[in-house]
Parts: C-alpha cells; structure tokens; sequence
C-alpha cells in the first residue's frame, strides 16, 4: 500500500483503504478499482490524496489506529455533535453513546499494542473540523497510553480531545474558516472558543471536571502566554496538555484557508523547536516516538539521490526506517544495515 497526491491518480488504480466523508459515511470502498470519474470527485471533494494498492508495495501494510469501523462511528458522533442539539433528547442519552463511542476507541488503541500513528489522515478540505477533532483524539490517546494513564483517564482525555473545539459551532463560520493569522476582532471572538466549549459540555453533560478543563486549557501555552487563563506549566491541566501538542500536529499536517500542509517530519521540527515554549518538553519526546515523521506508504527522496517507499518505522528510530528503493525494488535498513549507515531521508515526496 502507498500514499499518492490525488493529482497522480491513474484510472485502473485499487484504492488501498475506505474513504470516509466527515459525517463517518463511506464514500469510497476499499479495493475499489478507481475510474476518472472516481478521481474527479476525491478531487472536487478536496482530498489531497490517498492510499492505492499496487504491485511494487504489496505486502507493505499499515498498522491503523483503530479500525475503519470504529473510525467512522467517531466521526459520526463528532459530526452529530457539531452539527445537531440534543433537543428532544435526555442528556444522558446522548452522553452514554458519547461514552461508549471512546470507549470503543480506547479499548481499540489499547488492544493494538504500542501502535504508532503511522499514515497520513486523509481527509478532505471542507469537513477538516471533524477530520481534526478525530485525529486529536487519537494521537492524545496515544501520547496518553505512553505516559501511562490508565484506561479511565484515557477515556476522559478522549473525551476532552474529541470535544476539544466543539465551542467554534457557536462562532461565526466564516471566523472559523477565515485565512490565518486572524486579526483584531476576528482573533478575539475565535480565541473564545476554548470557554465556549467548556462552558456548554459543563452545562449538557455530566462529565468529570477534568474534561471541562482539557477542553478550556487547550490552547494555554507552557510558557504562560497562551489562553483564555495565561496558565503555565504544570499549572495547566494534564489532559489540555496533550490536547494542545495533538491539536498543533494535526493542523500543522493539515491544509487551511492561507496555508499548506506541512509534511509531518516538518511538523516535528516546529514542535521540537518549541518545546518549553507551546509544548510541554516530556509530552513531545512521546510524539517524537508515536508519529510517524516518514509515514508507512509514503514515497521519500534519500540523501543518495535515489527514491524509495517506507515499509516499516521503528519506534525509537524514528528517522531510520525500513524503506523499499523504487530504482532497484531492493529493502534497505536504514537502522540495521551497516552499508546504509551514510544514507539518511531527504524529505517526504508528496
């Protein structure tokens, strides 16, 4: 299996993975052999790309997070709870499927071991809020399960992760979406969001207090400069902690209105550089282990000139992985074999 931009997608082509919409409905089925007509719509849809099935990466599998079934009820209750109010409807009701849905991914990410997030989320422009609170929600679970929080405080950070920008359904979307970096009153009214959202699962649901202050605390700053309290340190909850290191990854990685994408090994080099600063320097030397910086599938230019396709990651050699030479169809080691102990990865080719 590999990554491929959407721009080089070729009729005939087996899509490698299912494609979701944000609302947690499948579009596109894996295995599905790709007509023009396919690629035109991922296109209009906004998906930069996707993974494909092809005879040069067969037998190179991707560990996911959680399993396509999982992903898509969270992405439903995400975009159920941006989208509807529970009007009508007892609160608990609502909370209990709330609870069960993270449960469900908890439990997941638990039973697959000590997993790395090791693909690029593929997502499409127009629904990136809910795309984004899922990708949060994942990577605080897993920094979460390396620092050793047990299941019921996984489940609270979950919580808080998934809902952490739930308050920007209550501002004006074209704030929302607008081009960063936001200026005078726009930025104000967006940096509301963070209280917003606490202050309307405090007064919905029965969560614990550690989710209302994930979902407050997510954009404090480890040096005290962030919002909406100018907390600092350990003065700022755990949970909020994690949120903000996720939160930073993901939109980094992501296209938004006035900026591109990042690759993720650039990505890691912004929150490595500000570690101390934005981030809290324990929780970002669990990043450096859990996401990938050289996704699995993903074509990399090597310092020796020649191309290859990443086979497999090593946890704690996150920028020597196993990749597969597209010149030659050779496996390189780049943490085991001696002979490519020069050799190291340029960049990501996307």
């Amino acid at each position: 299996m590999r990554y491929l931009p959407t721009s080089r997608l070729m009729p005939g082509m087996a899509l490698g993975q299912d494609i979701y919409d944000g609302a947690g409905r499948l579009l596109l089925a894996k295995h599905l052999l790709l007509s023009e007509e396919y690629i035109s719509h991922l296109e209009f849809l906004g998906f930069p790309g996707v993974y494909i099935d092809d005879e040069f990466t067969r037998g190179i599998e991707i560990q996911e997070v959680i399993s396509p079934q999982i992903r898509s009820r969270a992405l439903k209750m995400v975009h159920e709870l941006f989208t509807f109010t529970v009007d009508g409807e007892e609160p608990t009701v609502e909370e209990i499927r709330i609870q069960k849905t993270i449960e469900s991914v908890v439990e997941n990410i638990v039973r697959n071991g000590d997993v790395m997030c090791n693909m690029i989320d593929i997502k499409n422009y127009d629904d990136f809020i809910y795309y984004h609170s899922i990708q949060v929600g994942l990577i605080s679970i897993m920094v979460g399960v390396r620092y050793g929080l047990l299941q019921e405080e996984l489940c609270q950070l979950a919580t808080a992760a998934f809902l952490h920008d739930i308050g920007k359904r209550f501002i004006d979307p074209d704030i929302v979406n607008g081009t960063w970096p936001l200026q005078g009153q726009d930025r104000e009214v967006f940096k509301s969001h963070p209280k917003l959202g606490a202050e309307f699962v405090r007064g919905t649901y029965r969560f614990s207090p550690q989710v209302y202050a994930g979902i407050l605390e997510h954009h404090e700053w480890y040096n005290g400069q962030g919002y909406p309290l100018n907390k600092a340190r350990d003065e700022i909850h755990l949970y909020a902690r994690i949120i903000k290191l996720a939160d930073s990854y993901d939109a980094l990685t992501s296209k938004r209105p006035g900026r591109a994408a990042q690759a993720p090994s650039d990505a890691m080099e912004f929150v490595m550089a500000m570690a101390g600063v934005q981030f809290d320097p324990n929780l970002v030397n669990i990043l450096m282990h859990k996401a990938a910086v050289y996704p699995v599938g993903c074509e990399v230019e090597l310092s020796n000139g020649t191309h290859a396709v990443v086979a497999q990651n090593f946890e704690d050699f996150p920028l020597r992985p196993l990749v597969k030479v597209l010149e030659t169809g050779d496996m390189l080691n780049l943490r085991d074999d001696a002979e490519a102990r020069s050799i190291t990865v340029g960049k990501l080719v996307l």
